[in-house]
């Protein structure tokens, strides 16, 4: 419970005047990897670009500041340049995911009373990684236009949301992730 907590006073926190971290996000992993729809290689960036784009639909730039910075240090922008069908893609993924959220503790530890710190660093590395693989699921499956089987991944994660249940210790039990969605559905050509 500790994660929507965060995010619910990531909800109701101020913008901080000035700061388009997430925009400015966004619009780094476009002009670096490219928008769906293009011809380039589909990489972590773009999943990460996604992924801002979701948080500023729902956030806006809320708890955003710093986020920009992260990315674009030179480890990271080297995670990122790592293709979604690669074979190093669930490394590459997993290390973003796990210093991400480092990134976050360590912004929560020097300031415990910032809303975004405490929400990013709520959710651990292997939740970050969970989202990160789903996310880049949805991007393949956009690329291809199987939108028969985005239904099904979308229907599933909802099924995921339904499972879980909370302990009285407020600690989430019942969750087991969706299934995989096909990477090569029957009869289609990648």
């Amino acid at each position: 419970m500790q994660a929507f907590k965060a995010l619910i006073d990531l909800g109701k926190s101020q913008e901080q005047p000035g700061v388009n971290d997430r925009q400015g996000l966004i619009e780094d992993m476009q002009r670096l990897y490219g928008t769906p729809g293009d011809n380039a290689t589909r990489k972590l960036g773009n999943v990460v670009g996604e992924s801002a784009i979701l948080l500023r639909a729902v956030f806006g730039e809320k708890g955003s500041e710093g986020i920009r910075e992260f990315f674009q240090q030179p480890e990271i922008l080297k995670l990122c340049e790592v293709p979604l069908d690669s074979e190093g893609f669930t490394a590459a993924c997993n290390e973003l995911a796990t210093r991400e959220n480092a990134h976050w503790a360590a912004l929560a530890k020097a300031n415990p009373d910032a809303p975004g710190p405490a929400a990013g660093a709520a959710f651990s590395g292997s939740f970050r990684n969970y989202i990160q693989q789903g996310v880049a699921t949805v991007v393949r499956m956009h690329d291809r236009g199987d939108n028969e089987n985005l239904a099904s991944t979308v229907a599933g994660l909802n099924a995921f949301s339904r499972q879980t249940t909370t302990t009285a210790a407020d600690r989430t039990q019942g969750s087991h992730p969706p299934p995989a969605a096909p990477t090569n559905p029957a009869g289609r050509a990648l």
